[in-house]
């Protein structure tokens, strides 16, 4: 049986969740309001929409959830386009294991739309077999069976799957699945690393290190 590669792309992939935090605090400044008390501390706990619908509770002049989501999503897809890069590294270990006939999946809480603009951009598609997002299958990634969708559609199991993640949430998801995880390094999880370090069967700076990625992989 082949070998199921999970990747999350935010903060896994691109190195972009510097890019997600801004927007919110750039909302509230463009339009001269007071930033809200423990404003990083606050957005680790919500998903995006869920963070605009609770902007917009905060601040009904920025119009509702849907409206500030809208506003976030076009300004995520310049921010793409133009200021975010991939993790070092990612392009050329995605060429190995497409080389060498893994099946690769990408399962990201961004919307569909903006994700595919990022896609398109980084000309990244063409390594996945398939893309979920939150918004399609209706699926939280703090929920395990978002990462069960995927095994069951590859035809995979537990034992064959590999998981890609950044964020505290869900690599502790993923571990409590029984599935093989690597944590990768990402600013926005800092205040988590060492929690990490011990939750993830490997945790790395980067995709540089082939030689360990590959006997990671293989192991």
């Amino acid at each position: 049986m082949s070998k199921l590669i999970i990747f999350d792309f935010d903060g896994t992939i691109a190195d972009s969740m510097w890019a997600w935090d801004e927007l919110g605090e750039d909302t509230i400044n463009e339009n001269h309001l007071p930033l809200i008390d423990d404003y990083e501390d606050v957005i680790r706990t919500m998903s995006v929409p869920d963070f605009a619908d609770y902007l917009s509770g905060i601040y009904p002049q920025l119009g509702n959830g849907k409206q500030i989501l809208s506003n976030w999503h076009e300004k995520m897809v310049f921010k793409y386009c133009n200021q975010v890069s991939l993790k070092s590294g990612v392009r050329e270990f995605l060429d190995y294991l497409k080389s060498n006939n893994y099946k690769l999946y990408l399962a990201s809480a961004t919307c569909y739309d903006v994700l595919n603009e990022a896609l398109n951009h980084f000309d990244l598609k063409q390594y996945f077999d398939f893309i979920l997002t939150e918004e399609i299958v209706g699926i939280s990634k703090r929920n395990p069976q978002i990462y069960q969708v995927c095994i069951d559609r590859a035809k995979s199991d537990i034992d064959n799957t590999i998981v890609f993640e950044d964020a505290i949430h869900a690599v502790e998801t993923v571990k409590n699945l029984g599935i093989k995880v690597c944590a990768i390094k990402d600013y926005s999880m800092r205040n988590h690393e060492e929690e990490i370090k011990k939750t993830a069967d490997l945790y790395i700076e980067d995709y540089c290190n082939f030689n360990q990625l590959k006997n990671f992989i293989l192991g």
